[in-house]
């Protein structure tokens, strides 16, 4: 609820360092206006935009990736195994670990090097070593548990770090291994703070297609892939995105903005309206300062289910005008000078930060 007033704050002492002469206002931008079947449109036009690809056409493009990338499994300290030498039952071994050393120690041949080598490498160099002693052994190896390789999982999970990577391991189940999601508290909700849009895993340096909202929100299990030695799972912050509502309500605010949010799921969060609010003229200022969308919604009708919700953007600003405000240059007058500071706000940051 401070940042916005932060903001403010800040862009006020950037205004006035130095002495620096007053500038002239930028030109007012002229927004795009839309309304009834202009706004659904655009909200269709946006929701494409910014994910063009059906969760079929994304489980495609993953299964294609998938398809070229082989994991790099070999064996290190720590690693259990089970050794199997068919029809020589004394030779055969269960639940036995690689040693500190790197090797595994076997009845009849001794010590025999593992750390470094693949399963299937491993199995021969058994082979080899048995074949001194038995004729054409036949050798199976097991991996029980895979200790010496890693996976990554970072951002907004309970215990994000680095975790030994057993086999069968799979996005929810890293997650779950990290403690589950990250929650918070507002006004004595219990609120996720992931952003599970901008959420991945990357793979050898490529960043794997998988729709997390699917995956978390949806259960769609089939992007739930298994990891691979090296995997890093990054779940970002929703805090990190926000959306602002402006106005006439009790007291200006800040959300942390999280996927598939609602525009009254917000306003309820508010500390509501004064008696001067036109609730049937909401005003949700979305894109740049040189380019700004404005979205015109009828709150009462939303409420009543005749009219549509808006799907909130990142950096959406919702304005709710007092009444008898009608032309769209007053309103910008109002919102304009917001979306100067918050747009300031934000450089300053990205500034501070890199």
């Amino acid at each position: 609820m401070h940042k916005l007033f932060s903001l403010m704050v800040m862009a006020a002492f950037l205004s006035g360092c130095a002495g620096a002469p007053p500038k002239p206002s930028p030109a007012k931008p002229s927004p795009v206006v839309t309304s009834g079947e202009q706004q659904n449109a655009m909200q269709s036009a946006a929701l494409i935009k910014a994910r063009s690809l059906t969760v079929e056409q994304e489980l495609a493009s993953l299964n294609e990736m998938l398809a070229t990338m082989e994991p790099d499994f070999t064996l290190g300290r720590g690693d259990v195994l089970s050794i199997l030498v068919y029809d020589e039952p004394d030779l055969s071994l269960n639940s036995i670990p690689v040693g500190p050393n790197g090797h595994i120690s076997l009845p009849l041949v001794g010590s025999v090097k593992a750390e470094g080598l693949t399963p299937e490498e491993f199995t021969e160099a058994l082979k080899q070593r048995l074949s001194e002693f038995v004729f054409e052994p036949q050798v199976s190896v097991m991996v029980l548990e895979f200790k010496s390789i890693e996976f990554t999982i970072f951002g907004e999970v309970v215990s994000p770090g680095v975790y030994p990577l057993e086999t069968n391991v799979t996005i929810t189940e890293a997650i779950a291994r990290a403690g589950g999601l990250n929650k918070g508290q507002f006004r004595a909700t219990t609120v996720e703070l992931a952003d599970l849009t901008n959420a991945f895993i990357s793979r050898n340096g490529k960043v794997l297609p998988v729709n997390f909202i699917a995956l978390v929100r949806d259960g769609d299990m089939r992007f739930d892939i298994e990891l691979f030695p090296g995997d890093f799972v990054y779940i970002p912050s929703g805090l990190s995105q926000e959306v602002y509502i402006l106005g006439e309500i009790a007291e200006p605010m800040a959300f942390a903005y999280r996927e598939n949010m609602p525009m009254s799921r917000t306003m309820a969060m508010a500390e509501g309206f004064t008696k001067d609010a036109d609730i049937t003229r909401v005003h949700i200022v979305r894109g740049t300062l040189q380019n700004p969308t404005l979205i015109v919604s009828n709150f009462e009708d939303v409420l009543r289910g005749k009219a549509q919700d808006v799907a909130l953007q990142p950096g959406d600003i919702i304005y709710i005008p007092p009444k008898g405000l009608a032309t769209w240059s007053r309103m910008m007058d109002y919102i304009l000078p917001t979306m100067q500071t918050i747009w300031t706000g934000m450089l300053v940051g990205r500034t501070l930060t890199n």
